[in-house]
């Protein structure tokens, strides 16, 4: 799969393939890409679900973690002329205990999802920290999520009915992968969402905050 991206890619950068060529190779890399996200996802599913993920736990940089997401996320909403508004609530901690690979993961599966399907409006992050705990909101202007999907939105490749439709349809696993991460940090996702006019998806998570400066030399 890696060596069929990987000639595609080239040959697409080579300005004598044009024509139906070019939309054929590209559909194939397209394909590719998808099925190599299919096959990532069906592997750390299983791997949660398995109990072989461990959490690294560690002090981590907060504002630096949320800077990096949002420069990961903006430039996506922007091409889509989308508003991206990052918000915070009360004080953010400089430093907190968590996994920041796991932590930087949430984020990025309902931020991308989030993007994905809004196709006018905003995508929002609101962080809000009260007495150790955040409540971190994704929350968008999208196409919303039908009452009778929102039950199954989280189970593995069910997208709801809406999400059928939209023509920038993902694997179906980036929510499960999402649910199940907030659970092994001990936290809950859960979703409010109204068809036709978008969707917040909030987690809640103990990130207790680290005193002083781990990151400078004793």
């Amino acid at each position: 799969l890696n060596s069929i991206l990987g000639y595609t890619q080239i040959l697409l950068k080579n300005p004598q393939v044009d024509g139906w060529l070019r939309d054929t190779l590209a559909t194939i890399h397209h394909s590719g890409e998808h099925m190599h996200a299919l096959i990532d996802g069906s592997l750390e599913l299983a791997r949660i679900e398995a109990g072989r993920i461990r959490l690294d736990v560690a002090p981590v940089p907060l504002p630096e973690l949320v800077e990096d997401v949002e420069a990961m996320l903006r430039p996506r909403a922007e091409a889509k002329r989308l508003r991206f508004e990052v918000e915070v609530l009360g004080t953010m901690p400089p430093w907190i205990r968590a996994d920041a690979k796991r932590l930087r993961q949430i984020l990025i599966n309902l931020l991308a999802n989030a993007v994905r399907f809004t196709q006018h409006g905003e995508v929002r992050l609101r962080l809000d920290f009260r007495r150790q705990v955040a409540r971190l909101d994704v929350v968008d202007t999208g196409i919303g999520i039908a009452p009778q999907d929102q039950e199954r939105i989280f189970l593995p490749f069910e997208r709801g009915s809406a999400g059928r439709r939209a023509s920038e349809a993902g694997t179906g696993l980036g929510l499960t992968i999402t649910h199940l991460l907030t659970e092994l940090m001990g936290g809950e996702l859960v979703l409010e969402s109204t068809p036709g006019r978008g969707s917040t998806f909030s987690v809640r998570v103990y990130l207790p905050r680290v005193s002083g400066d781990p990151g400078r030399p004793g």
